[in-house]
């Protein structure tokens, strides 16, 4: 009884222990390339206008905070983001689930699902200018667009390679096709779909940029074109810190919802 009860305590150090060591080493590794390169600019071994530096980057940020602006184009990002990986993962799943229990569905849909998927969808952009205009609704578009495929081809997947024989056995308890969804489909194809949207989110941010770089006078993305016009090469940093930060943080946000997501399956 005694060695049951002290195992956990030798072995949870041991466990967390690479995580530290990974942690501590990633925090020495980027200071010391931000000193170095601070140092390189300060000699002038680098040029500071066009490379800009770590000092003129947080003095550029602290401006930018200052003003709102970023605050502002942070905000606008984040909607643009959230409203259009939102729609992909409501359609993307339901339209999964549907091609995946039914095979006129699959078939009637199914062209329009590789067509998007094997064309290049910036070559689109001109048509969704003119459908929707500049602003908020063709940023939203392109992040729908970009992201919707991933969450809909591995939901499908996902679906589809459920067991059949765990099925029958619902519907020979009595189960209803809802039952069927809750408890056999969706907690087997778990993983599928938790790696549809982790590449759906990280397809969603890009398509975030990429909109509001072409087509918005507001947002992370127009600051960056913004910036680079003027030849502010610190300033162009700032929104790329951030969208660096966000693209970490989605990463973060993936592995929680998988593991809550597979807590849930079990």
């Amino acid at each position: 009884m005694s060695e049951v009860g002290i195992a956990p305590v030798v072995c949870a150090p041991a466990r967390a222990a690479p995580h530290r060591e990974q942690l501590i080493l990633g925090v020495i590794g980027t200071l010391a390339f931000l000193l170095v390169w601070e140092v390189a600019a300060r000699f002038d071994l680098i040029n500071p206008v066009v490379v800009s530096n770590p000092s003129r980057i947080a003095a550029a940020f602290v401006a930018q905070l200052r003003s709102g602006e970023i605050l502002g184009d942070l905000a606008v990002s984040l909607m643009e983001f959230a409203a259009g990986f939102g729609l992909s993962l409501v359609v993307g799943l339901g339209l999964g689930i549907a091609m995946g229990l039914n095979r006129l569905t699959e078939y009637a849909v199914d062209p329009f699902v590789w067509f998007l998927y094997s064309s290049p969808l910036i070559a689109f952009y001109p048509l969704i200018i003119v459908w929707l205009g500049f602003g908020f609704a063709t940023v939203v578009a392109i992040t729908f667009l970009l992201s919707f495929v991933s969450v809909v081809v591995n939901t499908l997947a996902g679906v589809q390679g459920v067991d059949p024989q765990l099925i029958r056995a619902v519907q020979a308890f009595g189960g209803t096709r809802l039952d069927v969804i809750r408890k056999v489909i969706l907690p087997a194809a778990v993983p599928l779909i938790i790696a549809g949207m982790r590449i759906g989110l990280g397809r969603a941010l890009h398509g975030v940029v990429l909109g509001e770089m072409f087509s918005s006078n507001a947002g992370l993305g127009y600051r960056i074109t913004f910036y680079a016009a003027h030849l502010r090469t610190a300033d162009v940093f700032v929104p790329l810190v951030i969208l660096v930060v966000i693209g970490l943080l989605i990463n973060q946000l993936g592995n929680a919802v998988e593991a809550r997501l597979q807590a849930w399956r079990a």
